[in-house]
């Protein structure tokens, strides 16, 4: 039986979503899964984490973040997974979960090398500084580092891998934050990966969104200048 890592990014999480999660996964019977908790949040939040780890019915591990960002810990949970697949997903399950076993059916019988999420275009409507920002990124990795309309949603957080691909994908980061994905992304396709793309309907919110979107406007456009100079200067390929 195949082994399958769900990597969990968290900061000040409330553990309550991890039930849900492995109680799914009890579920599933052709797959053994292990959970890895990648947490940047303070000692309070990490005993929560401990306790919930202590209870699980699925083979779960904390790892302690650096605190340099989410996409430095989803590269520490990739370089600790030892599951053949690895899915990445944010703590608030942003979609349903039956998308779990749809994923590793494309990875595992579909021979893909990255499975991606993508959520309707038409999503934070309601937040306008969210949708306008969101609408600009999706402009800014088409024509800057794609150079084609590739992806509708590089920033869903719900991701499959191979995970010797993910491997090598990490070992090649130099994004810290939250442009992970399209480093990820772009690196998969230059090595010749096949990329399945899956329509997905996001779960409604159970929290406030964390994403910093002031910072974003600042830190964003400087990672996908570096995605793209490395790209253009083949320093992903060595």
């Amino acid at each position: 039986m195949k082994l399958v890592s769900i990597v969990v990014p968290t900061f000040q999480e409330d553990p309550a979503t991890l039930d849900v999660l492995a109680e799914h996964l009890r579920g599933i019977d052709r797959y053994e899964f292990e959970i890895l908790v990648v947490d940047d949040s303070d000692a309070a939040h990490k005993a929560a984490i401990d306790d919930w780890i202590r209870r699980s019915p699925i083979t779960a591990r904390r790892i302690d973040g650096r605190r340099r960002g989410k996409g430095d810990a989803i590269r520490e949970g990739a370089r600790a997974a030892r599951g053949a697949f690895v899915l990445t997903m944010d703590a608030d399950l942003p979609v349903p979960l039956s998308h779990v076993e749809q994923f590793l059916e494309l990875l595992d019988e579909g021979g893909y090398d990255v499975v991606v999420g993508e959520r309707p275009m038409t999503r934070n409507t309601s937040e306008p500084l969210r949708y306008v920002l969101s609408r600009a990124l999706f402009v800014a990795q088409w024509l800057v580092v794609f150079g084609e309309r590739r992806f509708e949603d590089t920033q869903c957080g719900f991701k499959g891998f191979r995970a010797e691909l993910l491997r090598d994908l990490a070992e090649r980061q130099v994004v810290r934050g939250g442009m992970y994905d399209i480093e990820y992304l772009s690196i998969a396709l230059r090595r010749g990966a096949r990329v399945a793309r899956v329509s997905v309907v996001p779960s409604p919110e159970v929290r406030p969104s964390k994403i910093r979107v002031l910072r974003a406007l600042v830190d964003d456009p400087i990672a996908i200048a570096r995605i793209k100079w490395r790209l253009v200067t083949r320093a992903y390929d060595r």
